[in-house]
This record gives C-alpha cells, sequence and structure tokens, in this order.
C-alpha cells in the first residue's frame, strides 16, 4: 500500500495532466472560434486635396485688314493692306460685369513690301484675386471699294487653337484666297494644312510644316497650295505654339468686283451642327440649282464635308431666324472626303437658322450672294459651337448688325441683354425656338442666362453682306488633386 507522499506524487502528475489537457481543449476552442470570426477591417481614404489653377491670360487676334498680292510676278507672295479694318473690342469681369480695358498690340505682318497693316492682339491679363476668366470679344469690319476688291468683311477677333477648320474660299477662275495664320504665342508654330475639295483630297506640296514665328502672322496663297479647286475645305492643325486661322476670299465677276469676306473658322466635326442665322438677299425658287461643280453666283448654298471615311446622311432643317413661319426640310447623301455643295431652296428673302442632322460627323457654312445697284457681295456663315453661360458680343461697325440666337435646350432661355452703356433688356428663346435681335455699331453686349445658345451676327445693306459666329473660349485648364504621403 502507498505511503501518502507517493500518493502525492501521483496526484499531482495527474493533476498536471489534466490541467494540460484543459489548456489544450481551450487552444482549441479558440482557434475554432478564430476560424468562426471575420476580424475587422480598417479603410482609410487617402488624404487629398483639389487645387484650381488660377485663370491665364485672355488673347484674341483680330485677323488685320484686306490684303491683295502684289502684281509683280517677282514678288507673288508679297502682300499688301486695302485699306484698314476697324475693330470693336471689350472685356468684363465675370461676376460683377464690371468694363476690363484689353491692352492692344500688334502681330508682326511678315511681307518683303512693308506696306501691310498689322492684324491686332488684344489680351487681358490676370487680374489680382479673380479667379473666373473674364468675359472677352471682339470684332473687326472693313468697306472696300478698288477696282479689284470691293464689299463688306467682317470678321471675329479669335482665339488661337493647335486645331481648326475652316469651310469656304475657292481659287476657281476669277477667285482669289488668302490664308491667313497668326501666332499670338510666345513658341513657334509648325503649321500643317490639309485641302480638300470637290474631287476629294488635294496633293498640296508645301502644305505641311508651315512655320509662324512668335507674334508673326504669314498670308499664303491658297492657289499655291491647291489652285482651280472651286469648293476647298482646309484643316488647320499646328504644333508648338498655337494659331488663329482664318480665309479671306474676293472674286471678280466680269471686270467688276464680285465681293470680299474674311471667313473664321467653323465648329469642329460633329453630327450636329447648327448655323444661326444665314440672310438670304433675294428670294429663291425650286428652279434655281447649281451650274457644274460648287456655287452658282447667286444661289444660297451650304458646302458639307465629311472628314471620316464613311459617307453620311445629312437632314438640312431650315426655318426661320425670328421664330416665325414653317421651316423646309431636305435629306442628302453626302460621300465621305468630297466637298459637296447643297443648294437652299426654295427660300424667301430673310434670314434662316439652319440645323444639319448627321449620321456622321460633318463641317459645314453656307454661303448666299447679293447683286444690287449698291454692288455686288457675298457672305459666308459658318457653322458654331453652343455657348454655355455668358458671352460677350463685340459689334464692329457695319449696316444693321444682327444677333441670331438658336435655342436647342429643352427649356426656355430667359436671357438678358447688357450693354457696356445703356439700359439692360430681356429676352426670352423658346426651347428648339430662334431669336433675332438688333444691335448698335460699335457696341459691347453681354448676354447672361442662356445654358445651350448658338449665336451669330449678321450684316446687310446696298451691296453688303457679312457675318461672324460666335464661339465659346477654348477649354481652360482643368483642377488637379494631389495626394499627401
Amino acid at each position: 500500500m502507498p505511503d501518502k507522499s507517493q500518493l502525492a506524487r501521483i496526484g499531482g502528475r495527474a493533476g498536471r495532466g489534466v490541467l494540460g489537457l484543459v489548456g489544450i481543449g481551450v487552444v482549441v476552442a479558440t482557434l475554432g472560434a478564430a476560424t468562426l470570426l471575420t476580424p475587422p477591417t480598417v479603410e482609410r481614404s487617402p488624404q487629398s486635396s483639389e487645387i484650381a489653377p488660377l485663370p491665364s491670360e485672355q488673347q484674341r487676334v483680330c485677323p488685320g485688314p484686306l490684303l491683295t498680292l502684289a502684281e509683280d510676278s517677282t514678288q507673288a507672295q508679297s502682300a499688301s493692306s486695302v485699306g484698314a479694318a476697324s475693330a470693336v473690342y471689350g472685356a468684363f469681369e465675370a461676376s460683377s460685369l464690371e468694363q476690363i480695358r484689353p491692352q492692344v498690340t500688334e502681330i508682326t505682318a511678315v511681307d518683303d513690301s512693308n506696306s501691310r497693316q498689322p492684324p491686332l492682339l488684344l489680351t487681358v491679363p490676370v487680374q489680382d484675386g479673380i479667379t473666373v476668366p473674364p468675359l472677352m470679344a471682339g470684332s473687326q469690319s472693313q468697306v472696300a471699294a478698288t477696282d479689284t476688291i470691293g464689299g463688306l468683311a467682317v470678321a471675329a477677333c479669335a482665339e488661337a487653337a493647335s486645331d481648326s477648320w475652316i469651310v469656304g474660299g475657292s481659287t476657281d477662275i476669277g477667285r482669289t484666297s488668302l490664308l491667313l495664320l497668326s501666332n499670338p504665342t510666345p513658341v513657334l508654330a509648325t503649321v500643317d494644312v490639309t485641302v480638300s475639295g470637290e474631287s476629294g483630297l488635294v496633293d498640296a506640296p508645301g502644305a505641311t510644316g508651315i512655320l509662324v514665328q512668335p507674334g508673326e502672322q504669314r498670308v499664303i496663297s491658297l492657289a499655291g497650295l491647291a489652285p482651280n479647286v472651286k469648293s476647298p475645305v482646309l484643316h488647320v492643325s499646328s504644333r508648338g505654339g498655337q494659331v488663329a486661322a482664318s480665309l479671306e476670299q474676293s472674286s471678280i465677276r466680269g471686270i467688276e468686283p464680285g465681293g470680299v469676306e474674311i471667313i473664321g473658322t467653323t465648329a469642329t466635326p460633329a453630327t450636329n451642327q447648327i448655323i444661326a442665322g444665314v440672310r438670304v438677299m433675294a428670294a429663291v425658287s425650286d428652279e434655281t440649282v447649281t451650274t457644274g461643280e460648287g456655287f452658282n453666283a447667286d444661289t444660297p448654298s451650304i458646302r458639307v464635308f465629311v472628314p471620316g471615311t464613311v459617307a453620311a446622311t445629312v437632314q438640312i432643317g431650315v426655318t426661320s431666324a425670328d421664330g416665325s413661319g414653317a421651316g423646309t426640310s431636305t435629306q442628302v447623301d453626302v460621300e465621305p472626303g468630297i466637298a459637296t455643295e447643297i443648294p437652299l431652296a426654295p427660300l424667301a428673302v430673310g434670314s434662316f437658322s439652319v440645323q444639319l442632322r448627321s449620321d456622321e460627323p460633318i463641317v459645314a457654312a453656307a454661303r448666299t450672294a447679293t447683286d444690287s445697284t449698291g454692288g455686288k457681295d457675298f457672305g459666308w456663315f459658318s457653322a458654331s459651337s453652343p455657348l454655355e453661360g455668358s458671352f460677350v458680343v463685340a459689334v464692329a461697325e457695319g449696316p444693321s448688325p444682327t444677333l441670331h440666337l438658336v435655342n436647342s435646350g429643352a427649356a426656355d432661355a430667359a436671357l438678358t441683354l447688357t450693354p457696356s452703356a445703356g439700359t439692360p433688356a430681356d429676352l426670352t428663346v423658346d426651347a428648339g425656338g430662334s431669336a433675332t435681335v438688333p444691335l448698335l455699331n460699335g457696341e459691347r453686349y453681354v448676354v447672361s442666362g442662356g445654358s445651350e445658345l448658338w449665336a451669330l451676327v449678321n450684316y446687310s445693306g446696298d451691296g453688303m453682306l457679312s457675318s461672324f459666329a460666335l464661339n465659346p473660349p477654348g477649354p481652360l485648364a482643368s483642377s488637379i488633386r494631389v495626394y499627401t504621403h
């Protein structure tokens, strides 16, 4: 029989064994519970802040006076001024509408003859404490009456861009077209010009790698790039510096001047294009047709171009620009890469808004003409881009300036037109409708209250016709999100 000390030793060992089993059980239970419970997750978004860049200075380039090429064959590319253009411009602080005076400088005219008046550069520097860019606009006008050039030419002072389209002009017999390239930036611009016409893409030697020095304007005869083209469409792209591009066209009909125009850029390729105000000076009947390829001199027509590789079906709707009267609609098929002329008929005398809807991106512009006792002239009316928010209209001198507005939004637009000197006026443009507003020469208006408007200003008088479209400023730098470490 074991003594008590042996029993104690046996009991101790047994107790430790039991405690060991209990410990193992606790561990197993704990591990089992751990497999059943989902551990908590901790999520923390990275700290960041959004920084809005300060607005940069605003610039607009007025293309300058009408030009003519030298008659001396040894200086065929030398251009000379025909008189002088008159410019009207203005800028306003966006929130208070306080007037800001733009700085006016000259762009150097690249010319060996030293007989050219320079184009103007309008600049609004960055204002201290202002985070919203100012509202700014300018336009110029000129009436010519020489043996070779006659008529009215009005043009908007435009913003430089790296990519733009010009629909208009001609290098056919009796027609002269000059491409104006102005570089307001401090960087050398290398410009490529692609020309297409009624027969497709034009092989234009010398149209690529055109150098435009900082602060200079170059003038290039379109006939030197694409001779005998009746319906040119130009695509202008630049590397390095940006350029403001426009096209001066003049014509001779018989031995008399047939008109002159400075054609601005049109809206970039899109499936919906709107020309807010096309002025028709003489009634057009159903029997009116174009002659051959291109425009009949007196037929209101639209030039349409499909820059892609697929043919487009284009629906052309024409309505009265003041919103009165029923409209007309025409459907045409347009081949890709070929500039196509489409007559607008029948039309009465008046102003009309034109909307083009296509299943492929297109560019477009319209042209009409006038022939009266005061002389002959023609006008180009370019499609424009929608204006969002407030904008400025600067009214250059000319006969009967009229603002044309198209509201393509789903809601009526309640607008306020505030002149720089005068009483504000209210105007409502119905949803999907249009309206016209007579303007005062030399005045500057701020138009506010709209959200999606197309706008154009046209001029018409005895033997005079012209227009310029209003476009929104180029996109500003977007805000930047900065993440902290």
